[in-house]
């Protein structure tokens, strides 16, 4: 016998109450409780009314609206929606408006479970606020049913608001969540101060087609580690350059090629400096041998002069240039 997997953010989630008589109060409105209680008060109903239910319920609705969006990462400034904190708020009036909790309240099927009056002719179970109170009186229930457990609470709040957004908004927030890549890259680097980057940018047009743009990012870690992306979809290039930095950085091998890159980099500064120190060396002695030339001739020539006094003048041109 196959049994078919339970969908955690299936609606009627809501409806499961460890205590059933919680659910029952969170049911009866203080109108029905009056009513009965006045024709039955050798038999008054043991459960209360749902009026601080309503009350708590309310609150704790509002209190988990943003812890649900930052549970999604949000905001993201990728998201169709909610690009922002104040995309957020500006949603909330239209997500928790009194016709879509009225709304859910109908799909939970609320309407044939509260007891609003003793008359059972009262239209006023079809009034929205009324509607609105019962589901709020659900939330305010599983507080007290969940042992005031504020985890198991937000995994059914999870479920409300999943259905709430869908409806108001059209959106649907079950879809996996999108990762961060450039928040979590600089987020990393916040934490780790012995690490800078560079990122440089460039557009140039493809080299097949001169009506493509081409985008280009390259992620310079420490000066030493270079990620270089590149192609025609400028935020698809930008994600995929921070997801390979993350992925790096993460890595076990990350190290050992900060090292290596490092040390490469120092080999080719090393040789860069003895290449231009022997061409130093040969410049020197290039130049040495030149001064050695010019005081030789320099000698010579004093000779010379002095030789014109005692000897034949074409002897000693001749004896000259042949040295020369």
């Amino acid at each position: 016998m196959q049994f078919k997997q339970k969908d955690p953010y299936n609606l009627s989630n809501l409806l499961e109450f460890q205590y059933p008589d919680i659910f029952q109060k969170a049911m009866t409105f203080k109108q029905y409780y009056q009513e009965y209680t006045s024709r039955n008060k050798d038999n008054p109903l043991k459960f209360g009314t749902n009026e601080n239910f309503i009350e708590l319920g309310s609150d704790l609705i509002d209190f988990y609206y943003t812890d649900f969006f930052v549970s999604q990462e949000l905001p993201n400034k990728d998201h169709k929606t909610f690009k922002t904190f104040a995309d957020i708020r500006r949603q909330k009036q239209t997500v928790l408006s009194e016709k879509n909790l009225a709304e859910i309240a109908q799909q939970l099927g609320l309407k044939d479970k509260m007891f609003v009056s003793t008359n059972t002719n009262n239209e006023i179970k079809n009034n929205q606020k009324i509607q609105t109170q019962a589901l709020k009186a659900v939330i305010g229930g599983h507080y007290f049913d969940k042992q005031k457990d504020l985890n198991l609470l937000r995994n059914l709040m999870m479920i409300l608001y999943q259905n709430l957004i869908k409806k108001s908004l059209d959106e649907s927030m079950c879809l996996p969540k999108s990762e961060n890549f450039k928040g979590d890259f600089k987020e990393y680097m916040d934490k780790h101060p012995e690490f800078s980057y560079k990122l440089n940018y460039l557009e140039y047009k493809s080299k097949f087609d001169q009506n493509q743009t081409i985008y280009e990012y390259e992620l310079v870690i420490n000066d030493v580690l270079p990620i270089k992306r590149d192609g025609e979809q400028k935020r698809i290039v930008e994600r995929q350059v921070f997801k390979d930095a993350m992925q790096l950085l993460k890595s076990d091998q990350f190290q050992q090629l900060l090292d290596d890159s490092i040390r490469s980099q120092l080999d080719q500064t090393i040789d860069k400096s003895c290449y231009n120190f022997q061409e130093s060396e040969l410049n020197q002695q290039k130049f040495s041998s030149e001064i050695h030339k010019i005081l030789q001739f320099e000698v010579q020539q004093g000779k010379l002069e002095q030789g014109l006094e005692k000897q034949d003048f074409g002897n000693l041109i001749d004896s000259f240039l042949q040295k020369y």
